[in-house]
């Protein structure tokens, strides 16, 4: 398997669920795109829900791999979820295209199946992670918030995904940055 070719496809095809969505593109726009044939694009993926789960998959082990950064770059909780809200902020960022979770988010009901399990385990990931920060910082008194830990995660995710869709709608990334500071400074004890 020629990794480049894999890896352009995966990046333009990831390019296109970002701006336009799963079910919006085709082959043809990931060939016309990178130049290369659409049966050499089957070759890899043979159809487009090999795909849509390999994209899935791909971008899950490289928000895993961030989030490790980010707890090896900081003992303070408060800094970590000021870090994840800047994962959240990069694709609203760059041409106002939204999260691939996003993306998929919206486009789930049609998504295959096999896609649909990924993008929870996806989702699973950022609440398990999110949790986990808000508990230990409630228990240490660096965090607060009315409810639970699993509540407060599942608030903070969901408000992150809206405000790239309000920055998306206005064509304005402030959008996304005073819904952001003000989930962080909601935090501050």
């Amino acid at each position: 398997m020629n990794t480049n070719t894999v890896d352009q496809i995966l990046d333009t095809a990831q390019l296109l669920v970002q701006s336009v969505g799963f079910n919006a593109f085709s082959y043809a726009d990931i060939s016309k795109e990178i130049g290369i044939r659409k049966a050499s694009i089957h070759y890899h993926f043979p159809n487009k829900a090999d795909l849509g789960e390999a994209l899935v998959v791909r971008y899950h082990r490289g928000f895993v791999d961030a989030l490790a950064q980010i707890d090896a770059g900081t003992q303070d909780d408060l800094e970590r979820l000021r870090q994840f809200t800047l994962l959240y902020k990069a694709g609203p960022s760059q041409d106002f295209r939204l999260c691939l979770g996003v993306m998929y988010g919206a486009d789930y009901v049609t998504l295959p199946e096999e896609v649909q399990g990924e993008l929870t385990g996806y989702f699973a990931t950022n609440l398990t992670w999110l949790e986990q920060v808000m508990d230990r910082g409630l228990q240490a008194g660096t965090l607060t918030f009315k409810g639970t830990a699993q509540a407060e995660a599942h608030k903070f995710l969901a408000a992150l995904q809206g405000a790239q869709l309000l920055a998306r709608s206005f064509k304005e990334i402030g959008k996304y940055d005073v819904i952001a500071e003000e989930l962080i400074t909601a935090l501050v004890p």
